[in-house]
């Protein structure tokens, strides 16, 4: 889910109005679909990609969002893209450069390291044990069809972005790419709300989050449950076990900072899912999302960001609403 938004902003930040859900819809310019896939056995994640592929007949374009660390079903769901497509070829760009994601010679580093050597190879539900993008999708049928464009900068996804004829596939900044050279009305992006009370939801573990929380709890950011939320104007971090259900339905916040996929899922699930709209991304792989007029959502995947990224985060939202 985390991903879907942050695919999403990238359409709307360019002025084309994006919905995410999960399920098909026709209800914006531009719609994501969170397919929930990930975890999936190969076979059933392709044939959920596959399904929803042929669906799409009629669409323009066709954008598979993968994991910037290569962690899911990537191959086999793109795979399953191609298929519904056979004769469109599809350009995969698996670089983010703002990330630290970058592609050389077909392997994807991370901060410079093999991602296959990285704490991503032990990830606990999808660990990664290929960096080399050919090879991890040569083992299947369409594979000819998919073309693995190397990137180490922005410019180098901008130049694939003008290669791409109807299918493409990546992480968020490739999606950036092509959403800024996409042929489509636009509109005025919608600005970023003020938010004034916000819990910080933590549901990854990866490290990184983790050092994100505790720099957080090290700068003095109380920790609440759902019934202990001041009354007064503030952000907070959500105790580890506390109910979410409590959180989203007492009403007492206007945005909820959440770290991970999972985790933003079960947020929306418990919301009844709801179609959210993404605004764009207060900072690089953070996206502000309205779920409802008095709720926003702003959302991480749990490997990206800074130690002090709370921080960022709040200080831009005050800047926004300025």
């Amino acid at each position: 889910m985390t991903g879907a938004l942050e695919v999403g902003a990238q359409f709307a930040a360019s002025g084309i109005p994006t919905a995410v859900t999960t399920q098909w819809s026709e209800d914006a310019p531009a719609v994501v679909i969170d397919t929930e896939t990930r975890h999936l056995p190969e076979s059933e994640a392709a044939c959920v990609v596959y399904e929803l592929a042929r669906k799409a007949a009629g669409v323009r374009l066709i954008y598979k969002k993968t994991d910037s660390t290569l962690r899911g079903n990537i191959a086999a769901e793109l795979d399953a893209v191609v298929r519904a497509f056979p004769a469109s070829p599809l350009i995969y760009a698996p670089a983010y450069p703002a990330m630290g994601r970058t592609v050389r010679n077909g392997h994807l580093y991370v901060h410079g390291v093999l991602v296959n050597e990285t704490e991503f190879a032990s990830d606990r539900l999808n660990p990664v044990h290929q960096s080399h993008v050919p090879a991890l999708l040569a083992r299947y049928p369409h594979a000819a069809a998919i073309r693995v464009v190397d990137g180490e900068t922005d410019a180098d996804l901008d130049a694939a972005a003008r290669l791409v004829t109807r299918l493409a596939a990546g992480p968020a900044a490739f999606a950036h790419a092509i959403a800024n050279v996409l042929g489509a009305p636009r509109v005025a992006p919608p600005p970023f709300p003020c938010l004034s009370r916000c819990v910080v939801i933590n549901g990854s573990l990866h490290q990184a989050s983790a050092r994100q929380i505790a720099y957080a709890v090290g700068e003095g950011w109380l920790t609440v449950g759902p019934d202990e939320i001041p009354h007064d104007a503030g952000w907070w971090l959500l105790r580890n076990g506390a109910s979410i259900r409590g959180i989203v339905e007492n009403r007492k916040v206007d945005g909820l900072v959440v770290f991970g996929g999972d985790t933003a899922y079960a947020i929306l699930e418990a919301l009844g899912n709801p179609a959210v709209w993404p605004l764009g991304e207060i900072v690089p792989g953070v996206p502000v999302s309205r779920v409802r007029p008095d709720l926003h959502l702003i959302s991480k995947a749990g490997g990206f960001g800074a130690t002090d990224i709370l921080h960022t985060i709040r200080q831009a939202l005050a800047r926004s609403s300025q």
